[in-house]
């Protein structure tokens, strides 16, 4: 299993008092990549010698280390603390799921819109990067889902323009993450509802920079995760510099860690850590400490299919 070689990371504080810190999270490094003993927060999971027999026989060995692709600009679930860590809900969670197996794990810190093409390289063995699990990418991909999320609207505080939902988007700015499923919700919007007036679509490298966009006035709203939405409007300034628009949930989908399609083994070593997780409470204790309890799943899914 070979390392990611592309790295990016940032080393401001992750979106504290004003968006100039939150931009920061953009900047780039590279060479290095965050061994596992220096990521995630230490969590008390045993191995679980059941499940560790599911991982491919090369993965058993004493010496065995995947490498995990992720882009650490999307806080709540993985961002870079002061100490340079990558820290993070989804971090937290692929720690505690890794340790129930007994794997080691290096995280590559890269560009988002290069991390599938680093998985397609095998040059990470799993993206772990808060990405929704759609039928088109299960087209290549496999999922084991962690959690379920949906789409936030982000606006000044105060909402000036009187934005609610989607269709209030029509003929507007709107900055948004590049090759997301957010994106696609916008270009499905222009071919529909919007077909009048199409939303002007700002496409950014980072949710960082989408969501400058905004505060600069460049943009009306940004479109992005319901999660990392609502930990930006709270934690940028004093919460009083952004708000989620929509009060209604939009595009529910869940997120998932992304395997190569076939990748049997792991994808059936990892739902069964998750799953396992989930049954012993270690799960809940995560999503608390991150205060995500909201979008908790019961049953950890490949590809979003019950059992």
């Amino acid at each position: 299993m070979a390392l990611g070689h592309r790295v990016r990371g940032h080393r401001a504080r992750a979106v504290t008092g004003s968006i100039a810190a939150l931009a920061a999270l953009g900047g780039l490094l590279t060479g290095c990549a965050t061994d596992s003993a220096e990521s995630a927060e230490s969590t008390a999971v045993e191995v679980r010698p059941e499940l560790r027999a599911l991982l491919p026989g090369e993965l058993r060995a004493e010496s065995a280390r995947i490498a995990v692709g992720t882009e650490s600009g999307y806080p709540p679930f993985e961002y870079t603390n002061e100490a340079g860590r990558i820290v993070g809900f989804e971090i937290d969670l692929f720690d505690a799921a890794s340790k129930r197996l007994g794997l080691k794990y290096n995280f590559v810190d890269m560009p988002w819109d290069s991390l599938v093409d680093e998985l397609y390289a095998s040059n990470v063995d799993v993206v772990a990067a808060a990405m929704s699990d759609t039928p088109e990418r299960q087209a290549d991909s496999d999922f084991v889902d962690y959690y379920n999320d949906s789409d936030a609207i982000m606006v000044p505080a105060g909402n000036p323009e009187g934005i609610k939902n989607l269709k209030d988007l029509c003929g507007r700015p709107v900055a948004v993450l590049v090759e997301t499923t957010q994106a696609e919700a916008l270009a499905a919007l222009n071919a529909n509802q919007c077909q009048a007036k199409p939303v002007n679509v700002l496409t950014f490298e980072t949710d960082a920079d989408a969501l400058a966009q905004v505060q600069a006035g460049k943009a009306d709203a940004e479109l992005t995760q319901w999660s990392t939405g609502a930990y930006n409007a709270k934690q940028v300034g004093s919460g009083d510099i952004f708000q989620v628009a929509n009060t209604e949930i939009i595009n529910p989908t869940p997120l998932g860690f992304r395997f190569l399609k076939g990748d049997v083994e792991m994808v059936r070593a990892y739902q069964a850590a998750v799953q396992s997780i989930i049954d012993d409470g270690t799960y809940a204790e995560i999503l608390a400490k991150h205060d995500l309890s909201a979008g908790a799943l019961t049953t950890a899914t490949v590809n979003n299919q019950q059992p």
